[in-house]
Parts: C-alpha cells; structure tokens; sequence
C-alpha cells in the first residue's frame, strides 16, 4: 500500500512489520514526508524493495517467517543495497537484541511507543546524507567517500558495516587526535543502552580490516582511541 499524500518529489520509504496497526501508524506519520509502502509479510520484504527502490527502510525486530535482523543482513549482503539506510523500531527491550542489530548492519534503533518528532528527526537524518558526491575524506593511503559511503585503501575497496563506517569517520575526521568512548556512544549509537565495550569490539573488527592502512588506530588508555598517521 504506497501513500499518495506526499509530494512527487518525496524520498520513499519502507516499512515491515507484522502488525497492521503499527504499519499504518508509521505510514501515516512518515506519509506528510514521504512515500511510504509496508508490508505484513516479511518473506516478501527484499522483492518489495527491489520493485519499490526505497530510500529508507523500517524493520520490526520479531516477525514471522524473517526476523527483521535476517533481512538487515540480506539487504547488507546484496550490493544493490548494501549503503541503504536501516532503522529498526521495535517493542523489544532485549539489549542484546539491539546490539544483535545493530551488529547485523543497523543504522538506528527506536523502541516503541516513540516520540513522533524523534522518529521524524531520526529518519530524516538518515534520508539526507551527505549529497555532494564528492564529498571525500582521506588519511594516508585511505579514502572515503561520504555519499556512496565506501572506503578504499588504495584501490582496494574495503567492506565496511555502517557502524564501522561510521567510527571511521570520526576517526578519519579527528586523526592524530583522541576521540572519546563517549563520544562514539553518543555519536554513533544514539543513546542505545550499550557499553564501551561494544566501542573497543568494532574498533577490533575495523583495526582487522584495515590491514594494509599506512597509519594506526591506538587505544588511549582509559579515554578513548586515536587515528595517528602522517597525512
């Protein structure tokens, strides 16, 4: 079902879930924005998208038939769709459903009920990324781009998930300077319930895929970490 009441021009948004109710709620709160289609049935969640080229999708985390963190992967994994920004909102409180989330590629996570403003605010961030397509970023031999998102170490790409993506960045941004714990907390988690030492395993994660990178990420004890490279 695709809302007419957005204009033309709108980004599109889709929304999975298996509740109706929940469906229509979000359509209507997103629709004055957006273009928004739903579906109940989340085994037909990646052909809907691929006919409907969304620029955002909304998962519930517990479905029948997919559960919202086996199509966040599928999308991850498929690389028509691999940059697509993913938001879960969701009545879980499992923290550990969260961070299994946010682990499966995630951008955002919202628990339900939600404020209808931060919802918007949320989902709009996400929707205006970077637009300058040039909009490039580098640190010795690596270079990112901040519009198609990928990161390349020469001319190799590098897989990153958006979180690592993400972390990058604020090191990129900040290199041969110490960003906080709290910070990429703050920054990249939203004020999710998780720890520091989430922070210290996707740094780990990221420090493995940069293998070739002509710099180094250090820990700063009891602070954070820091980007030290020579240009």
């Amino acid at each position: 079902m695709i809302m007419t009441n957005a204009k033309e021009e709108s980004k599109k948004v889709m929304i999975v879930d298996d509740l109706e109710e929940s469906c229509k709620l979000l359509s209507e709160v997103l629709g004055q924005e957006y273009k928004c289609v739903y579906t109940q049935e989340s085994t037909n969640a990646m052909a809907m998208m691929k006919e409907f080229q969304p620029n955002l999708i909304i998962l519930d985390y517990k479905m029948p038939g997919l559960l919202g963190v086996d199509i966040c992967k599928a999308i991850r994994e498929t690389q028509t769709t691999r940059y697509m920004p993913i938001v879960f909102v969701s009545g879980t409180t499992n923290v550990d459903e969260k961070i299994k989330a946010f682990e499966m590629g995630a951008d955002d996570f919202i628990s339900k009920p939600f404020h209808i403003r931060e919802l918007m605010l949320r989902v709009k961030r996400l929707t205006h990324r970077e637009s300058d397509s040039q909009a490039e970023i580098f640190a010795g031999n690596l270079k990112m781009n901040l519009f198609s998102r990928k990161v390349h170490i020469g001319l190799t790409e590098i897989q990153l998930t958006p979180k690592q993506f993400e972390i990058l960045k604020l090191l990129v941004s900040n290199k041969n300077n110490i960003v906080r714990r709290d910070t990429f907390l703050k920054e990249i988690w939203s004020g999710i319930e998780v720890t520091a030492r989430n922070v210290d395993s996707q740094i780990n994660y990221l420090k493995k895929k940069l293998e070739n990178f002509e710099g180094t990420i250090q820990a700063v004890p009891s602070l954070g970490y820091r980007m030290e490279v020579i240009f």
